[in-house]
């Protein structure tokens, strides 16, 4: 449809308004549905290409981690008890935290 050049710039943006609208009316449902959703359709993917740092020769690698002592999982007693003092009270755990967020907001 050829718009009008002499015609007002508010006919000629409604008149391309309506070509577009029947433009659409004429794709289908799943079309529709697909723009409707593009960010959650099209999600950003996090990949790391960097060259890996370690070892390449698999014997040696294995010669290594034979010979490396084992001591087992790393253990924080401050942080385990922390945990187990949260787990014991939840409601003060929140309470707490509200005030401290209270106040930070408070002193900006």
């Amino acid at each position: 449809m050829a718009i009008d050049p002499k015609s007002s710039p508010a006919v000629q943006a409604y008149e391309l308004e309506k070509a577009r609208q029947r433009d659409q009316d004429h794709k289908g449902d799943l079309d529709k549905g697909l723009e409707d959703t593009f960010p959650a359709s099209d999600p950003v993917s996090h990949t790391i290409t960097s060259v890996p740092t370690g070892r390449t020769d698999p014997l040696e690698a294995e010669r290594v981690k034979a010979t490396a002592p084992d001591n087992g999982p790393i253990q924080n007693s401050a942080t385990d008890g922390l945990r187990a003092w949260l787990k014991e009270n939840p409601l003060k755990a929140v309470v707490i935290t509200a005030a401290v967020a209270w106040i930070f907001g408070a002193t900006r």
